[in-house]
């Protein structure tokens, strides 16, 4: 009688994690995040007039809306970094600092033509920006 209940018990205990796999997952669904792909450094000069006046050190890291979405962005960041290069010396000669809004909204302009439509990259981060005067 003994062993006939320990092999029940084993048997239930068994089947147990297969019953579980066969369930549908329970709780809310949670939204699959997006991804993070960071630029490489970049030096940019602040040209006024015909002198080179501060360099920024820039650290920037792209928000990518959707996981899928990785691939045409990794595909595209060659064009991607060419115009970020365009649109980061226009902003860093404008001025006496660099204005993070207006370099966003400009890299995000060139992002959403280069890659053929809006909301691919969610936003654009400076995590560092640092400056070097140059001169007096």
């Amino acid at each position: 009688m003994r062993r006939r209940t320990a092999l029940a018990i084993l048997l239930c205990l068994a089947a147990a994690p297969l019953r579980a796999q066969d369930k549908p997952a329970e709780g809310p669904i949670i939204d699959d995040a997006g991804a993070e792909i960071f630029l490489p450094r970049m030096l940019v000069p602040a040209i006024q007039g015909d002198q080179v006046r501060r360099h920024y050190a820039l650290l920037i890291k792209l928000r990518i809306a959707r996981k899928e979405d990785i691939d045409v962005v990794r595909g595209a960041m060659d064009r991607l970094q060419n115009a970020y290069v365009y649109d980061l010396n226009d902003v860093a000669s404008r001025g006496d600092s660099f204005d993070r809004e207006r370099a966003k909204r400009r890299m995000l302009a060139s992002s959403a033509k280069i890659l053929g439509k809006e909301g691919i990259i969610e936003d654009i981060v400076f995590e560092r920006v640092l400056e070097r005067r140059i001169g007096s």
